[in-house]
């Protein structure tokens, strides 16, 4: 029996400690009685072999170590890219529970009534389910990653909020293709669930509608050489935006910049200021020209206090459109929005809204104030609640409080700074 293991356990040894241990385990076999017995007779000597001396390197004069032996020769398989079998997958609900009065009258289901004149986004009186999500994210190959985000809204239809590639190869230079949410400003890169509030700045949905700047196209980010991170991107999009593009005419593609810049105040703080534009041909004619400036301070502690924190963000947008020599301002407005975190699990926010910063336009003005508590056991969960009032033109009013539930599922990536 120990006849038949002497090949096999020789060869691993003699992989793992060189020839040497394969002679002393042969040795230890061949004394065996068993081992002489089966073993078949060997058979006699070539003269030949006999006379001529060996010069190979398992002579005893020149003993073979493991760097002698070759390496062995592996083929690659999809597992040298794991994400061609296995990209991680990410599951993300929103599900809100509210009350809601227009004018001090109580609403119905989210959906139910039509919106007043000017009024942003709202979600009704009763339960429902406000998105769902569902990404994947690999590298396709040591050029390009992939980003792929299928989105739910309401639980109503499935449409691909983001579906794009990134190349990486190119020195200095960040390139995505595919549908893209465009790096306008602060808030239209972020996701719902990422936001501070339940819902978007009501500028934001004015000037972009409530999906934001979010079209088929190609960008490009270019860091720039400068003492403080300086970062530009130039993007063309499809120019499909119903709100502030849209024209569906041949070259009506929307063109976007923006310059961003991050500098640090000190150990645990930072100020980002950035310069949007976008331009392209409105639905109704003309071209439609969009400017944007945003500004945000952060601070955090250090550590016991690490994860206090306190964020400033501020954004101001103007959206007009240019024809024959005439310029009419379709919307603008600002939001500023404060959180304030003094533990690791619970924060407070607030967000301030203008939108007609002109009164005098035809839509009006309408302010908001939305005050917000957040408790967040995990970086996978998280409870919002959240108070609002929006005065809108001609006197109204429309109120809420709104409950969030948000869960995440797999794979977490990291937000943007």
């Amino acid at each position: 029996m120990l006849f038949f293991l002497a090949p096999v356990l020789g060869a691993s040894l003699a992989h793992a400690a060189g020839p040497s241990s394969l002679a002393l385990v042969t040795a230890a076999v061949s004394t065996d009685p068993t081992s002489e017995q089966d073993a078949p007779s060997a058979p006699p000597p070539d003269p030949a072999s006999a006379e001529a001396p060996s010069t190979s390197a398992s002579s005893p004069s020149e003993p073979t170590t493991g760097a002698d032996l070759p390496a062995p020769v592996v083929a690659p398989t999809p597992q040298d890219f794991p994400g061609l079998m296995n990209p991680s997958i990410a599951v993300n609900g929103l599900f809100l529970a509210g009350v809601q009065t227009r004018d001090g009258t109580l609403t119905g289901p989210a959906g139910a009534d039509e919106p007043l004149p000017g009024e942003g986004e709202t979600f009704g009186t009763g339960l429902s389910a406000q998105e769902f999500e569902v990404q994947f994210k690999a590298a396709v190959d040591p050029y390009l990653d992939a980003n792929v985000v299928l989105a739910v809204p309401g639980f109503e239809g499935i449409e691909i909020e983001e579906g794009y590639v990134t190349l990486r190869t190119l020195p200095g230079v960040l390139v995505r293709a595919g549908k893209i949410k465009e790096a306008f400003g602060r808030e239209n890169l972020t996701h719902t669930h990422a936001l501070l509030t339940v819902d978007r700045a009501l500028v934001s949905q004015a000037v972009f509608g409530e999906e934001g700047l979010n079209d088929v196209g190609i960008d490009a980010q270019f860091l720039l050489p400068a003492p403080w991170f300086s970062e530009l991107t130039l993007g063309v999009d499809a120019g499909s935006n119903e709100v502030v593009l849209g024209s569906g005419a041949p070259g009506g593609v929307g063109t976007m910049a923006h310059w961003r810049n991050l500098v640090d105040l000190g150990d645990t703080t930072t100020l980002e200021l950035g310069v949007s534009g976008l331009t392209g041909l409105a639905a109704a004619g003309g071209r439609s020209v969009v400017g944007g400036i945003d500004l945000t301070l952060k601070g955090h502690g250090t550590g016991a206090r690490q994860f206090q924190r306190i964020v400033w963000q501020n954004e101001l947008l103007v959206a007009q459109r240019r024809d024959a020599g005439t310029t009419t301002t379709v919307a603008d407005g600002l939001y500023s929005t404060l959180e304030g975190s003094f533990s690791r699990r619970f924060w407070l926010g607030g967000r301030f809204d203008v939108v007609g910063l002109d009164a005098d336009t035809a839509a009006g003005r309408t302010l908001g104030a939305s005050v917000i508590g957040v408790f967040a056991p995990t970086e996978f969960s998280a409870y919002r609640l959240q108070a609002q009032r929006q005065f809108l033109p001609d006197g109204h009013t429309s109120d809420s409080l709104v409950g969030q539930l948000s869960f995440t599922l797999g794979a977490h990536p990291a937000h943007a700074y």
